[in-house]
């Protein structure tokens, strides 16, 4: 076949017709361009529109291909074959649409189940909001698409109201999703630099300023380190360590100081531990004494409520006393302090983050009423 020639033929056919490119292009329904195309033997028709030219020029479609006129007998045979070919395609993708109109109702009603089990089973939370939205998209489309291999889609457009209500709708939506997700971003994009925040690490008891740590970041903390003494001078070398960082919403990080003491000064600050208590609301709660969590004895202010832990650990024999602090303990940080760990790791796995003790706030409960008592500066 010589594309070339064909679209020559076709060239003087339609100037036979005395037909501009653009009226036949309106009378077969297509583009300008696409009749050009034809012309110039760069693309040929379907073969639905082939049998169309040749009934519309009179001619065969063999001729079309050709490039060149025949004889009227053959004409005529050839044309009957190829108006068959036509028809045996037609009623070829007359099938495939009927399996494509069945599959699209089966999505649309599958999809509006889906929908309907999400919106019951709805949880408030981002994740869940994406992908309801998701779903809501393809249920749209799948809605579109049903819309179209039914033949309801075109008959919905020429009404022009309509259209320009759908129109509206999609972009109230649109600008909708766009808000949402702007108000999103502006949350996520600070959470994600502080993540991305690193530690501020510290060494050296020269380092250690209790006052100093509270102001920059107590305001996250659950407590007041109470098990932190406030003055360092009576330890024996004493050395200090930190990891802290502010989060979005809570400080992460880690404390450790150790230092021994006189046989008398260690007496004495045992003393000060074991006397810790907080008076909220008439209540009285003191410090927690745990022979059997960690390695050392220990006072433990908070055990896990905030996931915090603030503890003091004593080594009688050494007069030694190890002070920690941590928020939201990351392993990794404090594999060199892992002596001074609960003895079981998973017990900071804390799955009612809380209902933990803590020295500082408790829950009582009465019969069916539960009161949360928040810690007081009386103590």
């Amino acid at each position: 076949m010589d594309s070339k020639k064909t679209g020559l033929f076709l060239k003087e056919l339609r100037k036979e017709k005395d037909f501009t490119q653009e009226q036949l292009a309106e009378q077969f329904h297509v583009s300008n361009r696409t009749v050009s195309r034809w012309e110039t033997g760069s693309n040929m028709p379907d073969l639905c529109v082939l049998v169309e030219l040749a009934e519309f020029y009179d001619v065969d479609i063999k001729e079309i291909i050709d490039g060149e006129r025949k004889s009227e007998m053959m004409n005529e045979e050839i044309k009957e074959v190829a108006f068959k070919m036509a028809d045996y395609a037609v009623e070829d993708k007359s099938k495939l649409l009927i399996w494509v109109r069945r599959i699209s109702l089966i999505g649309v009603i599958l999809m509006a189940i889906v929908l309907g089990l999400q919106t019951v089973n709805y949880e408030p939370g981002t994740g869940t909001f994406f992908s309801y939205l998701l779903s809501v998209v393809v249920f749209v489309v799948m809605v579109i698409l049903a819309l179209y291999t039914n033949g309801l889609l075109e008959k919905i457009a020429k009404r022009k109201h309509f259209v320009t209500g759908c129109k509206v709708v999609v972009l109230v939506i649109a600008l909708s999703v766009v808000s949402f997700i702007m108000k999103v971003m502006l949350v996520l994009v600070p959470v994600f630099l502080m993540e991305c925040t690193p530690y501020e690490n510290q060494t050296g008891i020269e380092n250690y300023d209790k006052a100093k740590i509270l102001e920059v970041y107590g305001g996250d903390f659950s407590g007041e380190l109470f098990v932190f003494p406030d003055d360092t001078s009576k330890m024996l070398e004493p050395t200090f360590a930190s990891g802290m960082k502010t989060g979005f919403f809570d400080t992460d990080g880690y404390i450790v100081l150790q230092g021994a003491y006189s046989e008398e000064d260690y007496e004495k600050e045992v003393e000060r531990l074991s006397s810790i208590e907080c008076t909220v609301q008439d209540i009285t709660v003191g410090i927690q004494y745990d022979e059997k969590s960690y390695a050392l004895p220990a006072y433990v202010a908070i055990d896990g409520y905030c996931c915090e832990y603030e503890y003091a650990l004593l080594d009688e024999k050494n007069h030694t006393i190890t002070y920690i602090y941590l928020s939201y303990p990351q392993y990794v940080n404090l594999r060199k302090y892992k002596d001074y760990l609960k003895l079981n790791r998973a017990e900071y796995n804390v799955e009612d983050r809380l209902g933990q003790f803590s020295i500082y706030s408790r829950y009582f409960e009465d019969g069916e009423l539960s009161m949360y008592i928040e810690y007081s500066d009386e103590h």
